[in-house]
């Protein structure tokens, strides 16, 4: 039997290491799993007070702040302490990090305060080694490349037979004269394979503001269950890591669902062994392939019946298909719509969808019954007035019932088909020589005020009301004149809790 550490840094989205510990379980090996620090959101004045993860940014609150996403405080030698003697005492044979990318840096701090204390095989996985092998190899000794289920599997399996750690599929390796070796991606694992995730307490340890909790999930899981039926998304937004792995590994295989037993059996351990109320399905379409829905939900409603929240797209789901999920206990749901410019849409995230059909879309959840939320990017350097016009048009059309948590500034994540026309641009932008057709962002002042009226078309007030507003010129002068007309509300969770 291995002894494999996982580390998370900055708790969030946590499903890859309760996943890899279920499969080190279920090997017959021992895991370990710490997360280690929790990301804080701060006034946009008040950020410079902090360190900020290279691809965070701007939030334009519904509750009208304006906020940096993925600030910190700086790692203290006492959480240093405390990390290490948690792995003192759990003794591993290998110690793994899970990483996005975004924390390189943060992870190759812990990893070399981590190598002046253990002599054992450090493995990085996540986005970040896949996205960008060769900037995080010379900070670990095996890279896992994609899915990670059968690499660490294999990892403990050879540590606990005394064997080579070279020539595992889907991974880079440090050989012993410093060479590295990059084995061939192997198969896509069929998710019916996959283990239960392990979220028993005692797997757990948590490692935030020099205070350790053992047995305790982060803050942010609560009485919610996380779980994904599928990997894999029918779409490419190029603004999204799918996209990327669409064209690294292939789109034909990536979209996998588990069958409905499998989800089932997951979900019914979860109900008789943790203290949830609600299920978040974090599939990045839940609403894709009916007939596993009309397998799937029935049974939900039966063996489940827990209240839950899920992911739709604005050509996935019908009004019939939103009843059946509303009957089988969807209280909320979360539809991407990213901006109301057809032309972004089209053109700068490979979202060729009608405005029209999203608007749609939206009454048709409202109609439902369930509660619902939508996402929005309304801000990126392509950006032109009429684009911020054409969206503002689309918010008075959209049921005010659906909410928008906040406004996001676009994050150009490293390799990202949206990266690379964003790298693109700012050459040109900076070629005193260019005479190509550019232009320059709207001025922070301009975003101020469209934001001030996207808010505005969710508020009680007319559409008659707000077209008046929107007609004096005043506001466009003043925007901060326009918060009288504004209200503060409660960010609310998914599940209809506040946060």
């Amino acid at each position: 039997m291995a002894n494999v550490a996982i580390i998370k840094l900055f708790t969030g989205l946590n499903l890859a290491p309760a996943q890899l510990a279920g499969e080190l379980r279920d090997a017959g090996h021992q895991p370990k799993i710490i997360y280690f620090r929790d990301y804080e959101d701060h006034l946009l004045e008040e950020s410079h007070n902090y360190e900020v993860a290279e691809f965070s940014g701007l939030l334009f609150s519904i509750d009208g702040r304006e906020v940096i996403w993925n600030c910190y405080t700086p790692f203290t030698d006492a959480e240093y302490d405390m990390l290490i003697g948690e792995l003192q005492a759990f003794q591993p044979d290998a110690i793994g990090f899970s990483l996005y990318a975004g924390i390189v840096k943060e992870c190759a701090q812990v990893t070399q305060k981590l190598r002046e204390h253990f002599d054992v095989p450090i493995i990085w996985g996540g986005a970040a080694p896949t996205l960008e092998p060769e900037r995080c190899m010379p900070h670990a000794d095996i890279l896992c490349i994609n899915e990670g289920e059968r690499v660490i599997v294999e990892v403990a399996n050879r540590i606990d037979a005394g064997e080579s750690l070279s020539g595992i599929e889907g991974t880079w390796f440090r050989e012993a004269d410093g060479s590295i070796t990059k084995n061939a991606a192997g198969p896509y694992l069929p998710l019916n394979d996959i283990a239960i995730p392990d979220w028993r307490p005692e797997t757990y340890v948590h490692i935030d503001k020099e205070r350790v909790r053992r047995q305790r999930f982060p803050r942010n899981l609560g009485k919610e269950y996380p779980i994904m039926t599928q990997r894999g998304c029918p779409f490419s937004c190029s603004f999204c890591i799918e996209s990327k792995y669409q064209d690294m590994f292939g789109k034909k295989e990536s979209l996998r669902r588990r069958d409905v037993d499998v989800v089932i059996e997951e979900l019914l351990w979860a109900k008789a062994n943790l203290d949830i109320e609600t299920i978040l399905f974090y599939d990045d379409v839940f609403t894709v392939n009916p007939r596993w829905l009309d397998e799937f939900l029935p049974r939900y409603k039966e063996e489940i019946g827990m209240p839950f929240w899920c992911y739709t797209y604005p050509t996935t789901h019908t009004r019939e298909l939103l009843q059946k999920l509303r009957d089988a206990g969807c209280i909320s749901i979360t539809m991407g719509v990213q901006s109301g410019s057809e032309r972004i849409l089209k053109e700068y995230y490979n979202r060729p969808t009608k405005t029209s059909r999203v608007i749609e879309a939206g009454r048709e959840i409202v109609d439902a019954g369930m509660q619902g939320f939508f996402d929005l990017i309304t801000m990126n350097e392509f950006d032109t007035i009429q684009d911020l016009e054409d969206t503002f048009n689309f918010m008075l059309e959209f049921p005010k019932e659906l909410k928008c948590l906040a406004f996001g500034q676009m994050i150009p994540f490293p390799t990202y088909s949206y990266s690379v026309m964003s790298e693109e641009n700012q050459k040109r932008l900076a070629d005193p020589d260019n005479i190509a057709t550019t232009h320059a962002m709207p001025s922070r002042k301009v975003y101020d005020y469209y934001h001030r009226m996207y808010r505005l078309t969710r508020t009680p007030m007319s559409r008659e009301d707000i077209l008046a507003i929107k007609a004096e010129p005043k506001y466009r002068d003043d925007p901060e004149a326009l918060d009288q007309f504004l209200v503060v509300e409660k960010i609310p969770r998914f599940t209809g809790l506040s946060a």
